[in-house]
């Protein structure tokens, strides 16, 4: 028996401590039953390599979740990380953090004494605030409780500090804190305070050399009938809190409140002014850089519709959403989208169908990683190496001069890609021992040329590499432009050695120095800034969508409102051929099947599983029923009105255009008559004869596999023809002008494992 489960996982290596990696499954074994490989069901589990050499457990495992996060422990340590669905197997990755250079408080933890999370807080109590750190041992931070009693969200300098605490980090990249949550009620009770209902607080952590890390408020709510008022003796008199030197606290000076004496550090029995209050706040934590979210409770209200009235009957309201944003239905899942137009993400995707189709969407990603590295996360076609962006319309020839140390000049790299002479000269864009001056002149075109038609140069200079290939992985992207030796080959393999490429080695030493800096750099290693830069890019999906390419979803008419009735229910294009074979340009119209004797596809195969009805999609008569060699069953009807029909007509964009896929055959025309084809039809409906009306959504049908049989890709091939006779494309256009489908970019993920279940069985 073969094995089963998880063949191969991908991932960076060498991650940075303190920062999130996400690892993924890139293959399963042959073995593995289909409806066994999800994700959702992976264990991830963490192993430890010792003394003796042996990897053993450290325990961590992660059901369905493959998100790690290393700590200052992890340096000089190794890992091997496996994805198993029935148990540990021995393979996976092996894992060698690295330290990260820039210091930096990671996030701050507020759990009870014993180090649970905290989910009811009791005034009684300490609460203890931990800082997760970052290449910061032996630093002292300095931790405050403050009381938010301003107006607006987020930290106030205008809140009251109730205690301040310092704590240098320790070994494990921690430092910890306990307060004790009476003081905040002390505070006000001795204020004079009556408003005694809600109390808040939040705690920041502050080194001198970072801004403040504040956690969200945490609401402290007072039983009903308790007052706090003001004591009848007087306070004890106030003391200054400590201020760690030279941080944001100790420059801005004292507050109002300070000058006043109003704070006090004196710990006394809270029972002795306020006598058995008792908080439940309850509380979520979402943890993000530096700060402990906290997620309050939300009053249970109805949301308000523009009124300001409680909407009722919410379920029931209908639908009334005919279409959406283009790029929030397609792109909605492109890494680093967030940081760019709705127009730079279609050109993305739009090059990486071109350059390759079979995987475009993962290889979009893997683009976008790669310019968020090359241009330092602006994404601009005017960043130039090692300077800082600037404004585009300021920039001049001599910008992109480089003086190195020993006093020569080169030349600095431009744009998304940051684009080289032997890049430019790869592309046909200069020429060599034209000179510098001619160079920097391209250059400044480049930067000023904008994203989108940069873009079509990025796509020029991958499609010309010798190693480009339509197999090409994400990674691959980036090995391209900086160590094109390294597509294909293992994680060790050697790009650039000292004493062999020491121009190439020079250029990119300091990967070297960033990793091991043992004079050499593997791929591994040139790969690692990609590997963050893709992980990084996950939490930067595009959130906002703004476009005006509007896409009509399937089912929707269209927006003139003509009788319109699908030809099957759902209209999905076919992802998979009659061998099940993953091609989905095989079923739409044009010369898509450039592997058969017969390139010609004339019309759209929709997903249609047997016995499923077929549907007439407009009043229209019936101008023959027959059975056809090839496609079996087959009924053809003839629009009752054209010029209605025409309203449905829509700006379709084409997915395969590079792979023969078009919008006409010869001869078709939008003016006159127009029919409609159904083939492969198990059954006619008996009441059907020539020339007999039928009304929209009438049900002419059943789908079935009549004219080729056993099939893994059960369908309903569907013609739209100008005239009744033509042979190949001729007369005939793409289907999708009229029926708004489903494509492979389009479709749910449910939707397509539910199609690739279909095609692991012949269907008859």
């Amino acid at each position: 028996m073969g094995k089963k489960g998880v063949s191969r996982l991908s991932g960076n290596i060498t991650p940075i401590v303190g920062e999130k990696n996400i690892y993924n499954i890139v293959d399963w074994y042959p073995d593995t039953p289909i409806s066994q490989r999800n994700p959702a069901k992976v264990t991830w589990e963490l192993f430890k390599k010792r003394r003796n050499g042996k990897f053993t457990t450290t325990k961590i495992k992660k059901l369905g979740k493959s998100d790690f996060t290393f700590g200052e422990m992890a340096i000089g340590e190794t890992y091997r990380l496996e994805g198993y669905l029935y148990g540990p197997e021995g393979g996976g990755l092996i894992i060698n953090p690295k330290p990260s250079k820039i210091p930096k408080i990671d996030k701050v933890d507020l759990l009870y004494v014993d180090d649970t999370n905290a989910k009811v807080f009791s005034f009684t109590e300490f609460l203890r605030a931990r800082a997760h750190c970052t290449n910061m041992f032996g630093k002292e931070l300095l931790f405050t409780l403050w009381e938010d009693d301003a107006k607006d969200e987020g930290h106030n300098q205008k809140n009251r500090i109730i205690e301040s605490k310092k704590k240098k980090v320790n070994q494990n990249g921690l430092a910890t804190v306990e307060f004790h949550l009476t003081k905040v009620l002390m505070k006000k009770a001795l204020e004079g305070e009556a408003d005694t209902k809600q109390v808040e607080f939040y705690v920041t952590v502050e080194y001198y050399a970072h801004k403040k890390h504040p956690t969200n408020n945490v609401n402290i709510n007072t039983p009903e009938g308790v007052y706090i008022g003001k004591p009848k003796s007087p306070p004890p008199p106030p003391t200054s809190q400590p201020k760690a030197k030279d941080s944001p606290a100790e420059k801005k000076g004292k507050s109002k409140k300070e000058e006043k004496g109003i704070i006090e550090t004196a710990r006394e029995k809270a029972t002795d002014i306020i006598g058995g209050v008792v908080d439940r706040a309850k509380e979520i934590f979402d943890w993000k850089e530096g700060t402990a979210t906290v997620k309050r409770d939300q009053p249970k209200t109805q949301p308000k519709q523009d009124n300001g009235k409680a909407a009722t009957n919410i379920g029931n309201q209908p639908n009334t959403n005919t279409s959406t944003c283009l790029c929030k239905e397609i792109y909605k899942d492109l890494i680093w989208g967030e940081k760019v137009s709705c127009d730079f993400r279609k050109k993305v995707v739009e090059i990486s169908q071109l350059l390759w189709p079979n995987n475009h969407m993962a290889m979009a990603n893997g683009l976008m990683a790669v310019m968020n590295v090359e241009t330092d996360g602006s994404f601009k076609a005017h960043q130039i190496m090692g300077k800082p962006l600037g404004d585009v319309n300021s920039i001049t020839k001599d910008d992109f001069w480089l003086i190195k140390k020993d006093g020569t000049k080169t030349s600095r790299a431009v744009g998304l890609i940051q684009f080289t002479q032997p890049a430019l000269e790869l592309i046909g864009e200069f020429t060599a021992g034209t000179g510098y001056d001619k160079l920097h002149e391209v250059k400044l075109r480049f930067a000023k040329m904008g994203e989108i038609n940069q873009l079509n140069c990025v796509k020029d200079y991958i499609k010309k590499q010798p190693k480009y290939s339509q197999k090409n992985t994400p990674e691959d992207i980036y090995l391209l432009i900086f160590g094109p030796e390294g597509v294909g080959k293992s994680d060790g393999f050697v790009l650039y050695e000292q004493g062999k490429d020491a121009e190439k080695y020079r250029q990119n030493k300091s990967v070297d120095e960033e990793n091991n800096n043992d004079k050499k750099i593997q791929r591994s290693e040139i790969l690692g800034r990609y590997n963050i830069s893709y992980t990084q890019g996950s939490g930067n999906k595009p959130k906002t969508f703004n476009c005006k390419n509007i896409l009509s979803t399937p089912h929707i008419s269209s927006p003139k409102k003509i009788k319109w009735h699908d030809p099957v229910d759902n209209p999905m294009l076919c992802l998979y051929t009659q061998n099940g074979n993953y091609r989905p340009r095989y079923n739409v119209f044009g010369t898509v099947r450039k592997e058969r004797k017969n390139h010609n596809h004339q019309g759209i195969d929709f997903l249609a599983l047997p016995d499923s009805n077929v549907y007439a999609c407009v009043d229209a008569y019936i101008e023959f029923i027959s059975v056809q060699t090839g496609y079996g069953n087959v009924v053809c009807l003839k629009v009752k009105d054209p010029k209605e029909f025409l309203k449905r007509r829509r700006e379709f964009n084409l997915q395969y255009s590079n792979m023969g896929e078009i919008q006409t055959g010869t001869g078709f025309s939008f003016d006159g008559d127009f029919y409609l084809f159904y083939a492969h039809l198990k059954e006619v409906d008996k009441s059907l004869h020539g020339k007999k009306e039928v009304t929209c959504g009438t049900v002419i049908g059943k789908n079935g596999t009549s004219g080729y049989g056993s099939t893994k890709d059960p369908h309903l091939h569907f013609e739209i023809r100008s005239s009744i006779t033509g042979g190949g494309l001729t007369n005939r256009c793409h289907p999708g002008i009229f029926v708004y489908y489903k494509d492979e970019n389009t479709m749910s993920q449910k939707e397509k494992d539910y199609q690739k279940e279909i095609s692991q069985k012949y269907w008859d």
